[in-house]
């Protein structure tokens, strides 16, 4: 079948000029990627920002990491449940709360971190392949400026 290609409509135009929608592409692509290389840990992206989370810093609540990583109550149960079942973290009572725990990575999850850091390098280095180094650097900075003005 012959296709008669239309020219592109003003939708399209906007689409394809549109911010929202070419960082959705990015996203898209990267979540595939980090997927991909997690995958061959035995983690899937919620795991790997817990685990991340905790690698900046231990001993917080599960509503403390939601927070930090905005993932939702229930959600963060389940991730921390899947990666305590996994020996990654260990819940232990906190002193201050009966009711609640703080979570710790375990000796089994601190060998697998650097590995972690590496899935991070590898991804990111092949998104910023298609710019140049000064380029690299712009990105990182305007990136970092929109992030810090929608998280002040």
């Amino acid at each position: 079948m012959n296709m008669v290609k239309k020219p592109e409509s003003q939708a399209g135009k906007v689409r394809k000029g549109s911010t929202g929608w070419m960082l959705k592409i990015l996203c898209t692509s990267l979540d595939a990627e980090m997927s991909d290389e997690l995958r061959r840990l035995g983690l899937n992206l919620g795991q790997f920002a817990v685990l991340m989370t905790l690698s900046e810093a231990e001993g917080l609540t599960q509503s403390e990491i939601g927070k930090k990583i905005t993932m939702p109550g229930y959600a963060t149960t389940r991730t921390i449940d899947a990666l305590e079942e996994k020996r990654f973290v260990e819940r232990r009572k906190d002193n201050r709360s009966r009711r609640s725990y703080r979570i710790y990575l375990t000796d089994q999850s601190r060998k697998v971190v650097p590995q972690l850091f590496a899935v991070v390098g590898k991804v990111n280095e092949h998104l910023l392949s298609a710019l140049t180094p000064k380029e690299q650097k712009d990105f990182m900075k305007i990136l970092q400026k929109l992030v810090l003005s929608r998280t002040e």
